[in-house]
């Protein structure tokens, strides 16, 4: 879209040569104008893309270890347990590839010792109420 004076120097008519080279230099001018100030709102557009999409991909954060800070270790380990076993008790074998990758996870996570292992740890910190809440949180993934 041309900017208004452009417009209405197009609608002038030059009688001489004089006005002519005028009147191109102005249309001249005014395409560098319009180039230079695409380019900046370009920049400038492209800028706010890449900050925005920094900051929510900030944002995006792996819930399980925004729940787990700040918690002892053991605590941190046995909640990402919770949340792994629960996942991969959940998925369905639908062929013999798949069955075991889960059998696999399972047994990497020791799904079969996690009750025995939460159990010491609910021991351990039963006077810890932010770290039996993170526990308790860990099921519900």
């Amino acid at each position: 879209m041309r900017p208004f004076w452009s417009t209405v120097a197009v609608r002038l008519t030059a009688q001489t040569d004089q006005e002519r080279s005028l009147l191109t230099a102005c249309r001249g001018a005014n395409d560098r104008l319009s180039n230079t100030l695409g380019v900046e709102m370009l920049r400038s557009l492209l800028f706010i893309y890449f900050v925005l999409l920094a900051s929510i991909s900030h944002a995006e954060t792996n819930p399980l270890t925004d729940l787990t800070r700040g918690q002892p270790k053991d605590v941190a380990a046995i909640a990402e347990r919770i949340a792994m076993c629960t996942h991969f008790a959940g998925e369905e074998p639908y062929d013999t590839a798949r069955r075991k990758e889960i059998a696999s996870a399972m047994k990497r996570y020791r799904c079969d010792r996690l009750d025995t292992d939460e159990a010491v740890l609910r021991k351990r910190y039963k006077d810890n109420h932010a770290a039996l809440t993170v526990l308790q949180k860990a099921h519900e993934w």
